[in-house]
């Protein structure tokens, strides 16, 4: 290869870097400046601190809150909401940048002034992960600190806090997926309240319908248990194991899956990249309305 090919591989490599860092940069802020952002993760922020400071209700003086009871406030009831409360508060902010350029026929525009429709789309899901990322994280922090003052003054134990982390994890997973998700699906369909019904109704109520439809069918039955969010609660279901055997038994009903919490985040992550290639496509290829 040539000196001077070389040289212009390496020039638009630089190019592409600075683009991908201008609209990242552009999203973060817009992000930040929506009034929108701030109460949303206000409210994530207050729910965070009542759910650590409650924590020691129900708890005998001097005993400890299980793990488990632990990592359900960290993730906000994730297991028995079927999705966290912080991911449906996240639903305007994560469907917002798709579904308002093509509501309002700005995409084009978006596309011209960035040269490329997969930087668009790229820096959108970037921002997007990194928001549900922070949030997650902010919140268990959040939760621990007032769960760590409310049981100090209470009386009560402090829990096994390592316990906790795979719990954490598997929520910080979830929560950075899901923006990814949002964001692809409102490119898909176009319409923000379109991708908002589809994702709450989805988790809710239609996999379980597919589910028991799954399990009906004759040599597919064990696909009933891969369904994408019934994975994603897998992820987050560490630290049933404290639990005593019938709760442990309501808890795997509310996951509605056989897998693992590893497994389950292995499920989930591909379905989010199946998901992000599609919106990708959807975002790039098709012509804007």
């Amino acid at each position: 290869m040539s000196p001077t090919t070389l040289t212009l591989d390496a020039g638009a490599s630089v190019t592409r870097t600075i683009a991908m860092q201008r609209a990242i940069r552009y999203e973060w802020r817009h992000l930040t400046a929506l009034r929108s952002t701030s109460i949303l993760l206000g409210a994530i922020a207050v729910l965070s601190l009542l759910a650590g400071a409650t924590a020691s209700i129900g708890v005998p003086s001097g005993t400890a809150p299980s793990a488990w009871s632990m990592v359900t406030a960290f993730q906000m009831d994730a297991i028995s909401m079927q999705i966290p409360l912080s991911a449906l508060l996240l639903l305007p902010l994560a469907s917002g940048p798709i579904a308002t350029e093509f509501s309002r026929g700005t995409a084009r525009t978006t596309w011209l002034t960035l040269a490329s429709r997969r930087t668009a789309f790229v820096a959108k899901i970037l921002v997007g992960g990194a928001l549900g990322a922070l949030s997650a994280l902010g919140g268990a922090v959040l939760v621990a600190s007032s769960a760590t003052v409310a049981l100090a003054l209470t009386g009560k134990a402090q829990p096994a806090w390592p316990q906790t982390l795979s719990g954490v994890l598997g929520y910080t997973v979830f929560m950075t997926c899901w923006p990814l998700i949002v964001t692809s699906v409102a490119a898909l369909v176009r319409s923000r309240v379109a991708a908002v019904l589809l994702l709450v109704l989805w988790p809710l109520l239609g996999e379980r319908i597919a589910g028991i439809l799954l399990r009906l069918a004759p040599g597919v039955d064990a696909l009933a248990g891969w369904l994408p969010f019934g994975a994603g609660r897998a992820a987050m279901a560490s630290g049933t194991d404290t639990l005593a055997e019938a709760d442990r038994a309501l808890v795997e009903t509310f996951v509605g899956s056989d897998l693992s919490p590893g497994e389950g985040t292995a499920v989930f992550v591909c379905f989010t990249i199946m998901i992000a290639v599609f919106g990708a496509w959807s975002y790039i290829k098709k012509d804007a309305h």
